[in-house]
């Protein structure tokens, strides 16, 4: 019950589309002394990458030099955080940061950074609500009907996740928490080792980013259950949220934002911030994303400042509520 009041109470403060708002028209312009980096912890052509990409070819055009993107996947967004934790703090360097930021605090017993003190806060991008889905063979058709399941399986029911302590398992084991059930974590090495499991019929369950599991709910090939945000998405408008389906208290969107060195001054962040929120309120950069699963959300410094400080101790009471051991 502990876990629930401040999970609530967590989520109340969360971003919602078009509250969160833009740093000021008179925050002081970003001049760049040559070309600008986004360091990406994806690898290139994924949705997220694409983000980053859009993101810099508005931002080119603002500046007049080039926005380079450097993919540095792997290891849960940490080789990309400690580059630019390590990067000079003039704004040269950015970070596309995830979920996995707020997350790798309660799952590592050391970091090769502090993500208070080396990373800072630039701009809140977009929100990635989750969907869980299952095999259609498994002839489940609603969140209810999978919880009943679970709670009779002997063994019990598996589901995959892109490894442990990733944000796809805290995605489950809350799922676990607010239904009061337990299930097995098959964990993989990545995105596309789950879906593939989880299309050659190896496990039934998984909790997937929205836009990675688009195509295959299309083609039939996956089935959605809920979505894990407070709202329903636009690109999903059939499927209920977790708390429609019978989970009142589960809300638990990734997230997307830009990051620099901890030492960046407060406002160079701000100026970058406002140019960023010019780009990414642009209709077409809204709707290119919106189709893909993402809700476009922006925001001031201060505010992704706090998100961020939020997200880390909401996670942290996940992972004690579920055992989860750091590594």
């Amino acid at each position: 019950m502990v876990l629930k009041r401040r999970l609530i109470a967590l989520m109340s403060c969360f971003f919602v589309s078009g509250v969160a708002t833009a740093a000021p028209a008179s925050a002081a312009e970003f001049k760049p002394s040559g070309p600008v980096t986004i360091v990406a912890p994806f690898a290139a052509g994924g949705t997220v990458d694409q983000v980053a990409r859009e993101l810099g070819r508005g931002l080119e055009k603002l500046w007049g030099v080039p926005v380079l993107v450097d993919n540095k996947p792997g290891a849960g967004n940490i080789l990309a955080a400690t580059a630019i934790a390590q990067s000079k703090p003039d704004g040269q360097k950015l970070l596309l940061a995830s979920t996995s930021i707020s997350v790798n605090p309660s799952v590592y017993k050391s970091l090769p950074y502090d993500t208070e003190k080396d990373l800072a806060a630039v701009s809140y991008l977009a929100a990635s609500p989750n969907v869980l889905v299952v095999r259609p063979k498994m002839s489940i058709k609603t969140l209810q009907e999978l919880i009943e399941r679970a709670k009779t399986a002997k063994p019990p029911m598996q589901y995959a996740s892109v490894g442990k302590g990733s944000a796809h398992h805290f995605c489950m084991e809350l799922l676990q928490i607010e239904a009061g059930i337990k299930m097995t974590h098959i964990p993989y090495k990545g995105v596309s080792p789950a879906l593939a499991a989880l299309l050659g019929d190896e496990i039934g369950v998984y909790c997937s980013d929205t836009p990675g599991a688009m195509e295959p709910i299309k083609e039939g090939q996956l089935l959605p259950l809920a979505v894990t945000s407070s709202k329903r998405v636009s690109v999903l408008p059939d499927v209920p949220t977790m708390a429609e389906a019978g989970l009142p208290n589960y809300n638990n969107s990734g997230y997307v934002g830009i990051m620099a060195p901890g030492a960046t001054p407060k406002n160079v962040r701000e100026a970058i911030n406002h140019d960023i929120q010019v780009v990414i309120k642009e209709p077409a950069f809204q709707k290119r994303f919106a189709d893909l699963g993402y809700d476009m959300v922006g925001g001031s410094v201060d505010e992704f400042t706090d998100f961020i400080k939020r997200d880390v101790v909401r996670y942290s009471d996940i992972a004690k509520a579920a055992n989860i051991e750091k590594q």
